[in-house]
Order: structure tokens, then sequence, then C-alpha cells
């Protein structure tokens, strides 16, 4: 018995004293690395894939000190991120910075990604504490055990760096990253790893426009690896590329590869066999000490990323126009997009106006509401004023938007009246050519003026359940619409997030096609001079900062005002709060008149 004892002490005490063993950062996150089922439709071991395996390598190379990547959505980037800061924690400890472009992404990579890996994580359980234990741990701050620390940082506020060192500088979505007056924050979070000798400097994002994207610019300075895939049938590796898919054009599932070398047709059945015996490849071998890696989703082996959702995707971008074939570009394809604009003025719009429209007849006391027969869907945008709210109505078919009208509801803001009109309006149903009724299906309503912003929101949670929402405009790359994670004590009604430039891009690349042509705009003739005026208030520009870093900026023309860009602009943004099935709705159209009970269906202070 007390040799037992003995031998189970001395073994306990070897185990305890065995030096740990030495793995690459691919080779400890498939051993020891867990994925949740709350941020993974895969949850449980991590198997990365290929060419994850070769990022996640990299990441961990003390001979690499910088590593770049340009990434597509699908590709499991966010995932190796994670694991990466969970092999520093577990074998070598030091200040980590995970900087990311917003607020919103730095709590909700902490709360969605980090604390539920860690907690699935069996060998990180006890490196990091989860949630709020002492004052050195926050939601975005945590202490590691052996001496390192992880802060979760917003570019929005880079004057956070100053008071942080890193040895490990981790940025993610960097094209999404603003200048402010305080610098750029890329630079600035650089500046706080000087002092480590050893540091590593990762950046990684989906590119964005041409002219301003800096994940090409940090790739081009890099050793430029590709991924490259064998052909099945000629064993000859390429870097599988989107004018390799040949496909029945209407018929997403009858694609194929062709290779580029032997011509031959490949099937997606194979690509996980290329991608498994996929190399990555340096095409500037001689740049030493930064890797950089561009990929898209066509290697992806998510279910999602299959070659037919892809072109369905594709096909589906390339109906809608030109702002969703940049989010396809960008982030399926992982390419950067260049953007061409002919500006047309107020005059040549004005001059295209067609008969159809909904406005207020003040002399009948009644709605003129000529619909165009296609209009399937109305959303609203609403923009609001001190002494006024602004509202434009944008009609949807499968081909072209329709803007049907622009109403100003007089009255101060701060007047229940005043929203009450606007809740009318919103709640008003129209006679529609095919013989049903047709109403707002979902609005935007603007709360960026300070002024009235608590008005917006208690608007907007009595209306809840109708697809009417509080939002504000941000500019630089953001998606159209999302839903912002920024809790307001005692509110139940979520604020929105507009990216403002997406749209005024579409807007102003939009507004030069004929009427025939796909994903036009179409106007009603009860539109003015005056719409049109704001509607070409801005001008899309490329200006230079300080540390000469470009950056895209709407500028206003003169002293013009902007409101009907504005209401637009929300208007096209509400389109993201609907899921539009068009045979079906054209079907219900032509069924009987809408028998949803409305309020008073006229705004006496309504102005067109």
């Amino acid at each position: 018995m007390k040799s037992d004892a003995v031998k189970r002490l001395f073994g306990a005490l070897g185990k305890a004293l065995r030096p740990p063993e030495i793995l690459s950062f691919s080779q400890w996150a498939a051993k020891h690395f867990r994925l949740s089922a709350t941020s993974s439709a895969a949850p449980g071991r991590f198997r990365p894939w290929k060419f994850q395996r070769g990022i996640l390598d990299a990441m961990g190379d003390p001979l690499i000190e910088r590593v770049s990547v340009i990434k597509s959505a699908r590709t499991g980037y966010t995932v190796s991120l994670i694991a990466t800061i969970g092999a520093f924690a577990v074998n070598d400890p030091c200040p980590i910075i995970l900087l990311m472009p917003t607020d919103d992404d730095a709590r909700g990579i902490a709360v969605d990604e980090l604390d539920p890996a860690f907690r699935e994580t069996p060998a990180l359980r006890d490196v990091m504490r989860i949630g709020r234990f002492d004052g050195r741990n926050t939601l975005t701050q945590r202490m590691l055990l052996g001496g390192g620390s992880l802060k979760i940082l917003s570019a929005m506020a880079p004057r956070n760096l100053r008071r942080h060192t890193a040895k490990v500088l981790l940025c993610d979505e960097v094209d999404g990253m603003k200048v402010t007056k305080e610098g750029d924050p890329i630079k600035l979070g650089e500046k706080r790893t000087t002092s480590f000798a050893d540091r590593k400097i990762v950046v990684g994002s989906t590119p964005t426009d041409e002219a301003t994207s800096i994940i090409i610019k940090r790739y081009e300075e890099s050793d430029k690896r590709v991924f490259e895939i064998p052909c099945v049938h000629c064993d000859v590796p390429f870097e599988l590329m989107w004018e390799h898919l040949d496909w029945k054009s209407g018929q997403p599932e009858t694609v194929v590869c062709m290779c580029p070398n032997c011509g031959t047709e490949i099937e997606e059945r194979f690509k996980p066999q290329m991608v498994e015996n996929g190399e990555w490849r340096a095409t500037a071998p001689h740049v030493k000490g930064h890797a950089g890696f561009r990929l898209n989703a066509l290697i992806s082996q998510f279910a999602n990323a299959s070659w037919p959702k892809l072109v369905e995707e594709y096909e589906k971008a390339l109906k809608a126009g030109a702002s969703d074939m940049q989010v396809f570009y960008n982030t399926v394809l992982g390419k950067v997009w260049s953007t061409a604009i002919n500006y047309v003025n107020e005059n040549q719009l004005l001059a295209r106006c067609e008969n159809f429209g909904i406005a207020w007849d003040h002399a009948q006391s009644a709605w003129r509401q000529d619909i165009p027969e296609d209009v399937a869907y109305i959303t609203a945008g609403v923009d609001v004023q001190v002494d006024r709210l602004e509202v434009v109505l944008v009609g949807w078919s499968r081909n072209h938007r329709y803007v049907l009208g622009h109403l100003v509801i007089r009255g101060s803001a701060l007047l229940q009246t005043t929203w009450d009109e606007l809740d009318s309006l919103l709640m008003t149903v129209w006679k529609h050519p095919l013989g049903g009724e047709i109403g707002v299906e979902a609005a935007c309503v603007d709360s960026g003026d300070g002024n009235m912003t608590q008005r917006v929101y208690d608007y907007c949670e009595r209306t809840q359940g109708r697809k009417i929402v509080a939002i504000k405009g941000d500019d630089g790359p953001r998606p159209v619409l999302k839903a912002s994670t920024t809790r307001r004590r005692n509110r139940s009604a979520t604020l929105y997030i507009v990216g403002v430039d997406q749209v005024k891009t579409d807007i102003l690349v939009s507004l030069p096609l004929e009427p025939h042509e796909q994903q036009s705009f179409r106007f009603g003739n009860v539109l003015t001079e005056q719409y049109f005026i704001q509607l070409t208030a801005e001008r899309r520009e490329l200006k230079y900062g300080k540390d000469g870093r470009p950056e895209i900026i709407f500028a206003r023309i003169g002293k013009r005002k902007a409101e009907a860009l504005d209401c637009t602009v929300y208007g096209i943004a509400a389109k993201q709060l609907c899921r539009f099935d068009f045979d079906s709705r054209y079907e219900d159209l032509k069924g009987k008149p809408n028998t949803r009970p409305s309020l008073k269906d006229s705004v006496k202070r309504l102005h067109g």
C-alpha cells in the first residue's frame, strides 16, 4: 500500500514537472480548442482546414512579426483569431490587444465568440476569468494566468490605446476602422507594441473600396501568399477564383470548376480533398517577417458556402445592382470594389418623372394614390427636424425602385400630435392597381439629432412589432442596416445603425440608369424640384488625411439641404427589415382589399 502511494506521488510530481509539449498554433488548436454551440454550427473539437492551419502557424511563428490577411466571410477567420488568443494565453502569456472597429464589435466578439470558446475549452477554463469578478476583469478586459492580459478595444476611441502596451496586437476588420481626431487607431496600436522585440502584429479584413482599402495595401507589403489546390485530374495546383466556375444561367446546381490548366470539369464533391491537399505559396518570397494571406469563400467547406449557394447569391446580387454586387465582391470573393459614378443633376432627374405617386391632395381632402402595378412593397425613411418630420416612400418591384412620394409633416417634433400624424401616415393603406391594398411594410426613423433622440425612441417603442425602428447613420464601410448591441437603460426598442456611405454610393451609381434598366430609380411626378436638388446635394470624394491615409467622404454641394437624400437613404435601408416574396405578394394584391384596421387615413398638416 505504501509502495503504491509513493508511486502515485512520484507519478504526479513527474507529470507536474514535465515541460509542456511544444506544438505549433495549428496543432495546439486541433488538440485543445473547442467550439461552443452558441457560436458555431459545428460545436465541439476544432478541426481547422488546411488554409486555416497555415494562418494559425504564421500567427504563432516567432520569426514572423507581421501577419496580414485578406479574407472573405465564411472562411473561419474569427474562430482562428480566438484560437490564436487561446494559444498565446496557454503557451506564451503576455499582454494582448484585440482591436475592433466599434464598441458594438468589441462587446460582440467578447460575449458571442470569446467567452463561449473559453468556457468550452478545458485547457482555457482556468486561464481566463469570465465575467466581472474584480476591478481588473471587465467585459472587455481580462487578466490571464501567468502574467498575461487581454484588452478588447474599440478603434472609435483610440485614446484607450494610450493606457496599454501589448506584445500581441490583433486588428480585425481594419478596412472598417476610421481615422479620428486622435489619429489612425491601427498606427496608434502598433506604437503600443514597440517595447517588445518579439512583438506580433496581425491585421485582417474583408476588403472594401479599391481607393481606400487598408488590408490590400498591407497584403502588398507582405510575401503575398496564395492558397493553391491541386486539380484532381492533372494534379497541377491553382488558386481557385470566381472565373474558374462555370454554370448554366439560372441553374446554380449545374456549377462546376474548370481547371485552368487542363480544362477538365471538377465537381464540388472533390473540394474537401483538394483543400486538404492544398498549400500556401509565397509569391513574394524575398519579403521576410511579414506573412500575407488572401482567401475567398470558394474554398470554404461550410454548407452555406457551397458553389451552388454562392452562384445563387451572385445571380441575386447581379439583379439587385451595384450595392449588392459590391457586398458579394467584398464578402464572398475577398476582392476590392471599384466605384465609378456618372453624376446627373436635378434637372435631368426631374425630366424623368413619370405619372405615378402618393401625395395628399388638399383641394380634394383625399390621397392621390397612383401606384405602379409592379410595386409589391413600400418602405419609408423618416428624417426628424425640430419643426417637421420628412418622409420618403420607396416602392419595390423585382427590377426597379420607385420613389413614390416625399411628404412633410409640419409641427414641432416635441408635440405628440406630430408623431400621431406620422403614425397615421405609416398606418395608411392605399389602393393597388391589382385590386388589393398596400401599406408601408417597414420604416426607419432617424434618431441622430440629439435634440429629438428620446422622442424617436419613445415612438419606436410604441410601434414595436410593426418593423418601425430607430436608426442612426454612420459613415465608413458599414452594413446597410445592423442592430446595435448598445443597451439603453429601461428601453426596449433596439437602435439600428445605417451604413449611409454604402446606400449613398448605391444611389449615386444608380441614378444615371435609364428607367428600363435593372435596379434603376423611377420617380413619380408628385416630386418637386426641391426633392431632386436635395437628392443630388452630395458628391462622393476621395480625401487624404494628415497621415496620408485615403478616405471616402460625401461632400455637400454649396449650402444645399439634404433631408430628401437622407430620407431616401433610410427608406432604402428599411428594406433590410423585410423578407420580400414577390410571387406571394402579387397574389395577395390580386385578392380582397386589405382588411387591416387603420387609423385616420388623412394627415391634416401633410405637405408634399
